[in-house]
């Protein structure tokens, strides 16, 4: 058998008896009017012969590969893991590659990781990171003409497609629900730096406790780290406070919530009351269950990539701002206050 970097189609065309152009047609995906056995053939001799195109190649002469960047604050983030499983699994069947990287660490130079990968292979970009500068992106889209979708932590105001969630709305019906089981004491978790998005969801729950006659206590937010190291050195704090219910801005610190009171002995909900924000996976380990606001991680992903590639082949088609619906899931992390 010939190495895969020596493999040529013509040899899988070879293998399989059939016309190189048919062979191209099948693994790009263009195969239909073929016979199930042709292609069955196609992808034997592909196996066999351990053959895979190249991509990148084929990029070369056309300037630019079916790849897409995609940005992303931070990978250890599990919304952002799945945020970026949904695009791959929505791109690659359609014939396009994401390559994804994430920030954290080098949020002070996102700008020349963007550029990095505007001018390779890719082409289009997925940005969900905040921090890029309007003149880098507009390098990008003006200059380029490098298509961009913007989401979820992306704070640009520019003309680019949108996907993303109302985030007052979805703040406001976490808080409301909280206040509906009697809570008026709320510590609320929230990073040292408010991206855009979270801005908007921090208003969201200032609606709410305005609803209720109400004004959220300076002395019950705590500002901490963005992850679950962030909720349980937040948790030594809230202790020490008279609140009797806690909003985690997202659920990644809301599950280091649940660790710190486990360390000092508190019971959820008996103690305390909880509620996150995005639903992520990790969510179904936790005992109780938690309350949060279900964000459709995976149709941000697919509809991102649709936006993207809807751009890429129609370029001068109108913008497009699309809202997803979010929904509250009520767990086992919150009870009403007797």
């Amino acid at each position: 058998m010939r190495l895969n970097n020596k493999t040529t189609i013509r040899d899988v065309a070879n293998k399989a008896g059939i016309s190189v152009t048919t062979v191209s047609l099948i693994l790009n995906g263009k195969g239909k009017r073929f016979s199930d056995m042709t292609k069955k053939r196609v992808h034997e001799a592909q196996k066999e012969l351990d053959y895979y195109p190249d991509y990148y190649a084929r990029g070369m002469v056309g300037q630019r590969t079916n790849s897409l960047g995609v940005v992303i604050p931070n990978i250890m983030n599990p919304f952002f893991a799945s945020f970026a499983l949904s695009i791959e699994q929505s791109a690659i069947p359609k014939g396009y590659f994401p390559q994804i990287f994430s920030v954290n660490g080098f949020k002070e130079n996102i700008d020349f990781f963007i550029e990095q990968f505007a001018s390779g292979t890719q082409k289009g970009l997925i940005l969900s990171a905040p921090g890029a500068s309007k003149e880098i992106v507009d390098k990008l889209s003006v200059h380029n003409n490098i298509p961009m979708v913007l989401t979820d932590q992306a704070d640009l105001n520019t003309d680019d497609d949108r996907v993303l969630i109302d985030e007052e709305s979805a703040g406001r019906e976490i808080a409301r629900y909280l206040l509906s089981l009697g809570h008026r004491r709320i510590a609320i978790i929230i990073p040292y730096k408010l991206t855009m998005n979270l801005v908007k969801r921090f208003t969201g729950y200032k609606e709410a406790f305005k609803e209720y006659g109400l004004t959220i206590s300076d002395d019950l937010v705590f500002r901490t780290g963005f992850g679950p190291e962030g909720g349980v050195e937040a948790t030594r704090k809230i202790i020490k406070s008279d609140a009797t219910a806690i909003i985690a801005i997202n659920d990644d610190i809301a599950i280091g919530v649940y660790k710190g009171l486990n360390l000092l002995g508190k019971v959820v909900p008996d103690d305390y009351s909880i509620v996150g924000f995005d639903d992520i996976n990790m969510n179904k380990y936790l005992i109780p269950g938690l309350t949060t606001i279900s964000q459709p991680i995976d149709q941000l992903g697919e509809k991102a990539v649709e936006l993207l590639i809807n751009r890429i082949v129609y370029p001068n088609c109108d913008k497009k701002i699309v809202t997803l619906k979010t929904k509250l899931k009520i767990g086992g992390s919150t009870k009403k206050l007797i």
